[in-house]
C-alpha cells in the first residue's frame, strides 16, 4: 500500500474517444482523439493515427505501407502466436489497438494467403518487443472445416519465433482451437533476488529485474460451445512460459512487506519506500500474469433485442488466484450500452490476489455517426 499513491491503482478513471474511421482511394485511416483522466491528475489529451496505411499493386503484387494493426490467432484470452500486435487480452473497457509501423508484400488465394511483413523497420531493440524491428512471414490456409495459421519472427532481441494455430468446426455447435510458439529466446520482468539489503530494497531501479530464458514455449487449447437459442461456453487453458511463475508473485509479496516493515526506521525515507514498492508493481504490465491459466466464458445473445451478457472466469493453476466479470450490453442501431464488475481473488500471495486493485464497476456508452 506505501507505493499506491505513485500508481494508477485504486483511482477511478474515464477516457473519452472520437474516432473517425475513413478510405481515400488506397489509402485506409483509424484516427482516434482521446481525453483520459484519474482522480487526483490532472486530464490528458492525445490525438493517435492507430491505422494510416496504404493498400498498393505494384507490379502485379500487392504491398501495404504504413502503420497497421496486426493481430494474428485464434484464441480468446491468450493469443501465443500473436507476435506482431502483442496484443494484451481481457483487459477491462480495453482502448483502440495502435497499429504497428510496417511494410508488406501480401498474396491472397481463394483458399489461403501469406504475407512477408518487415515491422518498425529502422528500429533496432526498444522499449518492448512490439517496438523492436523485425519481419515475419504469416500464413492462412482453409482445409475444409478448419483455418490453419502459421507465423515466423525473427528479431534481435527474441531470435527466432515460429508457431501455428488452428481453429477446425467439427459440427454446428462445436468449435476447437489450439495454438503453439516456440522461440528461441524470452524474457519477463521478475523481482529481485531474495536476501537484498536495505539499500538494495529502496532502489526503484533494482525493484525489478528482467530475466532471459532460453527456448520458452507458448500454447493452448481450447473450444466454444453454441446453442441455438444464443448461449454460448467457452473453456481455454494455456502455458505461457514467459510469465511469471508462483514463486515470482510470493517474491513479490515477501519484499514488499519487508519494505513495509523499513518504514519509521531512522535514516529510511518514507519516499524511497514508496518509490521502490510503486516500481515493483510494474511486474503487472505484463500481458499474461498467469503461467498456467484457464479461462471459462459463459456468454448469451438475443439479436432480436440487442442485448449480450457474460460471466468470465479466469483462474492461475499455479497459485489458485482468479478474476470473476460479469458483463452486459445492448446494442441499438447507432448506439451501444456496456456495463460491468470485475472482481480479484485468491491467495494473498497469489499473481490476482496481488493485484491492489480488489474490484472494479465500469460503464461504457459508444455512439456511431
Amino acid at each position: 500500500a506505501a507505493g499506491l499513491p505513485l500508481t494508477g491503482f485504486g483511482r477511478d478513471r474515464y477516457r473519452i474517444e472520437q474516432e473517425l474511421r475513413g478510405r481515400a482511394g488506397p489509402v485506409s485511416l483509424l484516427l482516434t482523439a482521446t481525453e483520459s483522466g484519474q482522480e487526483g491528475s490532472k486530464p490528458t489529451g492525445r490525438f493517435i493515427a492507430h491505422e494510416a496505411y496504404a493498400d498498393l499493386v505494384i507490379g502485379g503484387e500487392r504491398i501495404s505501407v504504413g502503420k497497421k494493426q496486426l493481430s494474428g490467432d485464434v484464441a480468446y484470452g491468450f493469443r501465443p502466436i500473436d507476435v506482431l500486435q502483442r496484443e494484451s487480452r481481457l483487459q477491462l473497457a480495453p482502448p483502440p489497438l495502435e497499429g504497428i509501423p510496417m511494410l508488406s508484400w501480401d498474396n491472397f488465394s481463394s483458399q489461403g494467403a501469406w504475407s512477408l511483413v518487415l515491422a518498425n523497420p529502422g528500429h533496432g531493440r526498444r522499449g518492448e518487443a512490439r517496438d523492436d524491428g523485425s519481419i515475419a512471414l504469416r500464413l492462412y490456409r482453409r482445409e475444409g472445416s478448419a483455418d490453419l495459421h502459421g507465423v515466423l519472427r525473427h528479431s534481435g532481441r527474441l531470435g527466432m519465433e515460429f508457431g501455428g494455430a488452428v481453429s477446425a468446426v467439427p459440427g454446428e455447435a462445436l468449435e476447437l482451437h489450439a495454438s503453439l510458439l516456440q522461440q528461441t529466446r524470452g524474457e519477463r520482468r521478475v523481482p529481485a533476488a531474495d536476501g537484498a539489503g536495505t539499500a538494495q530494497l529502496l532502489n526503484a531501479d533494482a525493484a525489478l529485474l528482467t530475466e532471459g530464458i532460453a527456448n520458452p514455449r507458448k500454447a493452448l487449447i481450447g473450444g466454444t460451445w453454441t446453442t441455438a437459442d444464443g448461449y454460448s461456453l467457452l473453456g481455454e487453458v494455456w502455458w505461457d512460459g514467459t510469465a511469471p511463475a508462483a514463486a515470482d508473485w510470493q517474491r513479490l509479496r515477501r519484499q514488499a512487506r519487508q519494505r513495509a516493515a523499513l518504514l519509521g526506521l531512522p535514516g529510511v525515507p518514507a519516499a524511497a519506500v514508496a518509490g521502490a514498492t510503486a516500481a515493483s508493481l510494474r511486474i503487472f504490465d505484463q500481458g499474461n500474469l498467469a503461467r498456467r491459466g484457464a479461462l471459462a466464458r459463459l456468454a448469451w445473445s438475443d439479436s432480436a433485442s440487442g442485448w449480450s451478457a457474460s460471466l468470465d472466469l479466469l483462474g492461475s493453476l499455479d497459485d489458485g488466484g482468479r478474476i470473476v466479470t460479469a458483463a452486459v450490453a445492448w446494442q441499438g442501431e447507432r448506439l451501444r450500452v456496456d456495463a460491468g464488475l470485475r472482481r480479484h481473488g485468491g491467495p494473498g500471495d497469489s499473481a490476482f490476489g496481488l493485484l491492489p486493485d480488489r474490484a472494479a464497476a465500469f460503464v461504457g456508452l459508444s455512439l456511431a455517426y
